[in-house]
């Protein structure tokens, strides 16, 4: 491993961690209201194009990071699709 390789996993580590707080609020709670919808939607998408991408120029920590990147986005889309749902129709938020 090169050392700017190191340089890339420390930002994707950062950027993945800043995910975590979200994912985690979100799964106690069980409540999203306040998210968009979109962001993670645009979100998601980006991820997997930065995935494809360092597939193609063979850059691992790019695609290793943003692949984890993509699990949480996911996860945080999944519950956004369940409960914001749910909270649209128990009229917690009419704006959903």
């Amino acid at each position: 491993m090169e050392s700017i390789d190191v340089l890339g996993y420390v930002a994707g580590i950062l950027v993945v961690i800043s995910l975590l707080p979200q994912t985690i609020k979100s799964w106690k709670t069980k409540s999203t209201q306040d998210l968009s919808l979109w962001r993670y939607i645009i979100y998601v998408v980006g991820l997997i194009i930065w995935i494809i991408y360092a597939i193609k120029i063979d850059n691992g920590p790019v695609a290793v990071m943003n692949g984890l990147g993509l699990i949480l986005a996911i996860s945080i889309l999944y519950l956004k699709l369940k409960y914001g749902i749910k909270d649209k129709y128990e009229g917690k938020n009419p704006n959903n």
